[in-house]
């Protein structure tokens, strides 16, 4: 069972940012698939803001970007919220 739990893959965070997406190992902001959705947007935004410039996190209740965690891969994405009335 040992080797089994060595072969764990880390996982990675996708973002989505002006229709390109951005690809981070989740190991670089020290979060694990059990982290919330508010703690994924607050380690990456400020490193998007940093490295593109762009703040995918609004100050206020309910914020720009949302969060979707896919466990069987151990991806998670990070994209915009759709606009109000707008079904994907």
């Amino acid at each position: 069972m040992a080797a089994e739990e060595a072969q764990t893959v880390a996982g990675e965070i996708i973002v989505t940012l002006e229709s390109q997406e951005k690809h981070f190992p989740i190991t670089d902001f020290n979060l694990t698939m059990d982290s919330t959705n508010e703690e994924i947007l607050d380690a990456v935004a400020p490193a998007i803001l940093e490295e593109f410039g762009i703040n995918i996190k609004e100050e206020g209740e309910e914020g720009i970007y949302t969060v979707k965690k896919i466990t069987e891969s151990n991806k998670i994405y990070c994209f915009p919220k759709s606009p109000a009335g707008f079904a994907l």
